[in-house]
């Protein structure tokens, strides 16, 4: 008796709907998202912050004017030469006060 009911609640559960697929609703919830997105990508070790070197390797390619030690100069709240997902939120709304050495 107990091997069914431990049964049945199994399969009821594993067929009941999931918590789904996060839909954001706001601008603001989209960019969240994708910054965390990007973050858990270019997230290589899995350490919850981004080095100089995983920095690197997710704007390789792109043309973009600034190196990832501005990146991390900017973001960087703490001190430790890296950028947590917290620190990179943060800093999210003050993108605009950036300003690549070299250009004004």
């Amino acid at each position: 008796m107990k091997i069914r009911i431990l049964l049945s609640a199994a399969l009821c559960s594993a067929c009941s709907p999931g918590a789904g697929p996060v839909v954001p609703k706001t601008p603001v919830e989209r960019q969240m998202i994708g910054l965390m997105q990007k973050f858990d990508l270019w997230d290589e070790d899995g350490s919850g912050e981004l080095d100089e070197a995983e920095i690197s390797a997710g704007l390789k390619g792109k043309s973009v004017p600034y190196t990832a030690r501005q990146v991390i100069e900017f973001y960087d709240s703490s001190g430790n030469g890296k950028v947590s997902l917290r620190e990179a939120q943060a800093g999210y709304g003050r993108v605009g006060e950036f300003e690549p050495q070299g250009q004004s």
